[in-house]
């Protein structure tokens, strides 16, 4: 029995042997394909970079995350998030921002005004619409001054490959050193963009609502302003109240640094204002005739509606703006709605370019609170107007150049905006790359400009015969890699309008008044600019260079006043190093930034209209500002640390941002760009 039984084993045992084997090669051979698809799996998520991650923006414009650290990334890293070398902010942060130059060749219509209150304001073309692969979130995260800080956030989910939505807050505090300059915010955004899986159908939707607060001073007293210059040195005075001087003549002086604690510094008023405003936006997009990857037909049906209310409030009735009634307390309230449905329809022909009609209709409400109760029939407190609008808009690609070319027409005389354009750029000759265009316009001015309505006496007007601004303008740019990129700007305006001041000018320093009026310069001014910018490497250090010249011409008779006042030189220069650390774990970059621009008339800030008026008896500018930064960035978080005019105790106390509101001290700056992808 043993014997039949060692040759059944002897016989069968090779089939139990093979089977086993070939059992245990399925095995390893499902175990080598799950090997196989789970490292082709790592390999495509290695693969899946920031470029997957696009946003796209209302005027064609798209763009990739980019999470990168370099020296663009720091001139970026501000309240504005955006490079303001044109642009000088006040003391405080959420505040408002001077211009040191102006750019005149942007196409808008008629809009509310206020524009010292839109410098962050989210407009629609700000608004992204993003599409990405796994869900995408960004923290933007900075320090204020004394208590506060800022917070913007975004969240990103494609729910499908169809369908993405996006939320995003911006929230900030920030009480600031100088006495009643506190600012806050909140502005949520909230887009929608789903695109159909046959892809003929889109649509792109967003909300926005806004709140911009402010207190308000219009500025530092005279008193204050002689404090804050001689912050470090006080006369000595002797027993009868009278300078004591000195063997060589001067007046003796004692340091004394008490005024260095801007809190201690008046202030002109103490107000309040702010902007509030919500907006719906839809982009319906259909696709009619399709070949291939071109879109042979379709049509945009676009509707805005956008409410707008800004308030000031002065619960004191300060004199500066002028006379009040009795019994007023100065509350003034202005509310504006625009509305615009628009229809757009657009081809892309091959051999002719990419053609696209629109025609619009627009309809405004602009409307001032009554303080007049008694017999208000007699003064206007509110507009009613509506436009209509036809646009062509061409762009071509021949090779190595692009051509584009824009047209806008009004159909009403009153509130018009007319647009005329072209734009040629090129690639003629390696590493080189030139755009040049070109720009007519002719358009309405703002709404308060027109009519204005206050408790303040001087600040009511309602203007009929103000004529369209008309500028034309020529601009050329070319660039060799990133290392120079040249630009130069020409416009020539008619029918400037602006805001003036109406104080005398030899006064104007110590007169407590601010009493602007609408004026309109009915010659033509010339206005242009040269703008250079280079980067240059020398191994880990880096030396950038940005440079701005820029002049105008005005005929100017004894009762005009000069305006669009700039400085006639910018500059910013940095000088950094760049380098890897602990095994290329960290990237750091560290440098100092110096900016500077020449003395000049600028325009002050007028919180009663938010508007910033043209003065001819005040000169800002000439003073040196150093920032000392420490940048780093850790896989996909880069951290900020920065001293802000680190050089402002021993330059001298000669720094302002308007000719009215003193421009930051030295302080630190800490702050966080985060993003995740998951």
């Amino acid at each position: 029995m043993f014997k039949q039984f060692l040759v059944f084993i002897f016989f069968f045992g090779h089939f139990i042997l093979f089977s086993q084997n070939t059992d245990l090669d399925q095995k390893l051979k499902a175990q080598q394909e799950q090997e196989k698809l789970e490292k082709e799996s790592e390999n495509k998520k290695d693969t899946l970079t920031t470029d997957y991650y696009k946003i796209y923006f209302l005027n064609g414009k798209v763009e990739s995350v980019d999470t990168s650290l370099n020296i663009y990334k720091d001139y970026k890293f501000n309240f504005l998030r955006d490079d303001s070398f044109d642009l000088i902010s006040f003391a405080n942060s959420g505040h408002t921002y001077n211009k040191l130059s102006y750019d005149l060749k942007n196409f808008s219509k008629p809009d509310i005004g206020a524009r010292g209150k839109h410098f962050h304001y989210f407009e629609k073309e700000d608004i992204g619409y993003y599409n990405v692969p796994t869900p995408f979130t960004e923290i933007f995260a900075k320090s204020t001054f004394e208590q506060g800080q800022i917070l913007d956030m975004l969240v990103s989910v494609n729910l499908s490959p169809q369908y993405n939505f996006t939320i995003a807050h911006k929230g900030y505090k920030s009480l600031g050193k100088y006495m009643y300059t506190r600012s806050r915010g909140n502005q949520f955004r909230l887009s929608s963009n789903f695109n159909s899986k046959n892809k003929l159908t889109q649509w792109r939707f967003h909300l926005t609502s806004q709140n911009i607060f402010n207190q308000e001073t219009a500025g530092l007293d005279p008193d204050s302003i002689y404090f804050f210059e001689q912050a470090t040195d006080y006369f000595i005075l002797d027993d009868d109240g009278k300078q004591i001087i000195n063997e060589d003549g001067s007046f003796k002086m004692i340091e004394y640094d008490g005024y260095l604690d801007r809190s201690r510094l008046g202030t002109l008023i103490l107000a309040e204002g702010s902007l509030y405003s919500k907006r719906f936006f839809s982009d319906f997009q259909k696709i009619l005739i399709k070949n291939k990857n071109r879109n042979i037909l379709k049509v945009n049906y676009q509707f805005t509606h956008e409410y707008k209310k800004i308030d000031f409030t002065d619960d004191y009735n300060s004199i500066i703006f002028g006379e009040i009634d009795e019994g007023i307390t100065v509350s003034d309230q202005s509310r504006f709605i625009e509305q615009e449905n628009k229809v757009i329809l657009s081809s892309d022909l091959n051999k002719i370019g990419k053609l696209d009609f629109q025609y619009s209709l627009t309809n405004w409400s602009n409307n001032f609170k009554t303080y007049d109760t008694e017999n208000p029939g007699n003064i206007i407190y509110d507009l009613e107007e509506n436009q209509s609008n036809i646009s062509i808009n061409w762009i071509k690609t021949f090779n190595k150049y692009s051509f584009e070319f824009n047209f806008n027409n009004s159909l009403k005389e009153n509130f018009k905006s007319d647009y005329l354009s072209f734009n040629i750029k090129g690639n003629p000759i390696k590493n080189i790359d030139f755009e040049l265009s070109s720009s007519l316009i002719e358009k309405s001015p703002n709404f308060n400009f027109i009519l204005f309505r206050s408790a303040y006496k001087p600040y009511n007007w309602y203007n009929t015969e103000l004529n369209n601004e008309k500028i034309s303008n020529i601009n050329l740019k070319i660039s060799f890699k990133e290392f120079i990129v040249l630009t130069g700007d020409y416009n020539l305006i008619d029918n400037y309008t602006f805001f003036r001041e109406s104080t005398n000018a030899l006064t104007g320093e110590t007169d407590f008044n601010r009493l602007a009026i609408v004026e309109q310069y009915n010659d033509e001014i010339k206005y242009y600019s040269l703008k250079l910018y280079s980067k240059v490497d020398l191994g880990k250090f880096s030396l950038v260079n940005t440079a701005k010249l820029q002049k105008k011409e005005q005929s100017l008779s004894l009762t005009d006043l000069s305006t669009i006042n700039v400085p006639e030189w910018i500059t910013r220069n940095t000088i950094m190093y760049s380098t890897n650390v602990f095994n290329n774990s960290l990237f750091i970059q560290t440098g100092i930034t110096f900016n500077y621009f020449t003395k000049y008339y600028a325009d002050y800030y007028n919180p009663l209209i938010s508007e910033f008026v043209t003065q001819n008896y005040r000169e800002i500018g000439e003073f040196p500002r150093f920032d000392f930064f420490f940048n780093a960035k850790i896989q996909q978080t880069r951290v900020f640390i920065k001293v802000e005019h680190l050089n402002s105790s021993f330059t001298g106390y000669d720094y302002y941002s308007d000719p009215f509101s003193p421009y930051r001290d030295m302080s630190i700056r800490l702050g966080l760009v985060w993003n995740f992808f998951s």
